[in-house]
């Protein structure tokens, strides 16, 4: 059936060419008609070549001209060892590619599909005019193919696929995200490409009215969680390029303090040092000193997971140490970090906040493991005892740490003069659990805690905190109470904690409800939403910079790292540990992964879709299986197993647990 069908798509392809006049006797004349939003083919024969087609070069002394209409484009392009991609969008703008073009309608929920222009050597050429794209390819063939609208791949056409309930929506809001705000933001080497900080600019929104930098404190961040939960090569050469940027912007510190700014403008300004007023100009804080640096060591560790790069990492590890230096000189003797703003840059917290002491603690943990990966014990353990200080310090009851023994929860924040601050922080509570520093007691007391709070967390993916509204005026930002809403850096980090507990259906639930407000705006999300609730109240679900890149980039982590299950570990090749809330079945094709597996009453099945063995890490424990046990078969044994097991299948091999019973 699967052959008759490819067939019959093939045979109507073909059709569909030949009526434009782009067969064998195609004579360099635009065609009466379009097919989508290609309206013409010149100087060349197109010839079916499997699925796709041949577009050969007529004339060898002119180039192949194709014209589309109401697109955008994405060249991918070869150079100096690395992948880089080209958005063109713009009208007058124009890149050349040396591997790829992609072609997509504009509208992400076009009946037309988008085309894949891949080259056989040669080069192409892509002008973006008042009505599409006009694109030149001087090489003897190219072979064109067509996709969704907004591809269910990567850039290279390796392609992912959800089978289960909810699941199409969510592979589209996965596809369109990716190439609707995750992939266009990449300017390195267009709208940046002569900014004196060009390597590894990527903007946080597409409007670049609102903002036109690039932003190493917080956005970089979930830049790069989205960007290496997707995995291909071209994502890892750019979150690489991300993290070198960050360093090279320490390095450039003026003060040689290694501080990672807050931002870089077109013009080069680097915004080491932000001070903002409370909106009664009674108060202000530092917004994200430390932010960057702690940051970058957790950025590190995930692109060395991602590629197991040893050489890079050595040759990295003078920076992250650098960082560590930083993040210490803010760090007093009884380990506790005076960050000040940490996420949130309109709440004026001028002082040591409780996000910022769990994040530091984990950084220096991380970064003690990178040392030990490269043989230098003495560092390991000197990061190892600050992680420790940190961590005590976080769990320690207030005036000495940040848990509050009275209201069993941990506070938000403690400012210079020694003032508690709390609205029932969201982060402030699930990170000290997420990072394993709370105690048992501490841990019943937030999860009972969220509970009681969940309506106002998840109004929407996730709620900065539950009493919103308790934020007095020396606690908002001169800017107005931006922040007290939901965003996707919150969103993140919430879903970590409900992935832990193992609270499926929540992580469902919000995903399904950012696919479903993307999908009324042609899936670009806005920068923060507030749900018409408390401060804004206009009618909008949402204010801030449109196009913006935060919720795109954590839906594409929390969907693929924390419901999917799929991540690199540091000790396999694949770790798999699904959230699933319904029977069905998962293939991502991308090399990162190169798996499929299904669950179904009966069990769980895992295939290797690579061409090598690969080993792979599986957590069953969240799947609901009434069993404790498993029968593990595969070509290389049969055994009993818990619902954590380890395997390594050949190229092509699967792999089938069966609970027992």
């Amino acid at each position: 059936m699967a052959t008759r069908i490819a067939v019959f798509l093939l045979f109507t392809l073909v059709t569909n060419f030949s009526a434009l006049g782009f067969g064998a006797t195609l004579n360099g004349t635009q065609p009466g008609h379009a097919e989508g939003i290609l309206q013409s083919i010149e100087n060349a024969t197109v010839t079916p070549s499997g699925e796709d087609l041949l577009v050969t070069r007529k004339d060898p002394g002119a180039p192949v001209e194709m014209v589309f209409t109401r697109c955008q484009g994405l060249g991918v392009q070869y150079q100096e060892h690395q992948w880089w991609v080209l958005p063109i969008s713009a009208s007058g703008a124009q890149v050349d590619a040396n591997k790829a073009l992609w072609v997509l309608p504009l509208d992400p929920t076009s009946k037309d599909h988008s085309w894949h222009i891949a080259l056989h050597g040669g080069q192409l050429q892509a002008k973006k005019t008042e009505a599409g794209l006009t694109v030149t390819a001087v090489a003897e063939s190219v072979t064109l193919s067509r996709a969704e609208a907004r591809p269910h791949s990567d850039p290279f056409g390796n392609r992912f696929s959800l089978e289960m309930s909810g699941g199409p929506e969510l592979e589209q809001a996965l596809a369109a995200f990716y190439w609707g705000t995750i992939l266009p933001s990449v300017v390195e080497k267009t709208m940046a490409a002569n900014f004196p900080y060009s390597s590894g600019y990527v903007l946080s929104t597409l409007n670049v009215n609102s903002y036109a930098g690039s932003y190493p404190a917080v956005d970089h961040e979930f830049q790069i969680k989205g960007r290496l939960a997707m995995g291909s090569a071209v994502d890892l050469d750019i979150v690489k390029r991300m993290i070198e940027l960050q360093f090279k912007l320490m390095n450039d510190d003026p003060e040689q303090l290694f501080r990672a700014p807050t931002s870089v403008q077109p013009n080069g300004t680097r915004e080491y040092h932000v001070r903002r007023n409370s909106l009664d100009n009674r108060q202000n804080a530092a917004m994200f000193p430390l932010t960057g640096d702690i940051e970058v060591i957790e950025e590190s560790w995930r692109y060395y997971e991602a590629g197991k790069d040893a050489a890079w990492l050595q040759a990295s590890i003078g920076n992250l140490e650098h960082a560590a230096g930083w993040i210490l000189s803010h760090t007093d003797q009884y380990g506790r970090v005076w960050s000040d703003v940490y996420y949130e840059d309109q709440v004026i917290k001028d002082g040591r906040e409780t996000e910022a002491q769990a994040f530091a603690a984990h950084a220096f943990e991380l970064l003690a493991g990178m040392e030990t990966l490269l043989k230098r014990q003495d560092k390991a353990a000197s990061f190892t005892a600050e992680a420790k200080r940190m961590a005590d310090a976080l769990v320690a009851p207030v005036p000495m740490g940040y848990w509050d023994a009275k209201n069993q929860r941990f506070i938000d924040w403690i400012d210079r003069n020694g003032q508690v601050h709390d609205h029932i922080h969201l982060l402030a509570n699930e990170l000290p659990v997420t990072f394993g520093y709370a105690t048992a007691d501490q841990a019943a007391a937030v999860r009972r805690l969220i509970d009681a709070n969940a309506a106002e967390f998840e109004r929407f993916p996730s709620f900065v905190a539950a009493k919103i509204a308790d934020y007095n005026k020396s606690e908002i930002g001169s800017g107005g109470p931006y922040d007290l809403c939901a965003a996707g850096r919150y969103w993140y980090w919430d879903a970590a904690f409900d992935a832990l507990q193992q609270q499926n259906g929540i992580l469902f639930d919000q995903l399904k409800t950012v696919a479903a407000e993307g999908a009324r705006n042609g899936y670009f999300m806005s920068e923060r939403y507030d749900m018409d609730h408390v401060y804004y109240i206009d009618g909008k679900h949402a204010h801030g910079a449109e196009k913006y890149y935060e919720y795109p980039n954590v839906f594409a982590a929390v969907l693929i790292d924390r419901f999917l299950g799929l991540s690199v570990p540091a000790d396999a090749d694949v770790s798999v540990a699904p959230h699933l809330t319904s029977y069905g079945s998962v293939e991502f094709q991308l090399p990162k992964y190169a798996l499929r597996y299904s669950f179904s009453k009966d069990g769980f099945v895992l295939k290797n879709l690579s061409d090598k063995p690969r080993r792979y890490k599986v957590d069953l424990s969240a799947l609901g299986f009434s069993s404790t046990q498993y029968r593990l078969r595969s070509r290389s044994g049969d055994g009993i197993v818990d619902a954590h097991s380890t395997v390594t299948l050949p190229a092509h091999e699967e792999a089938r647990w069966t609970p027992v019973h």
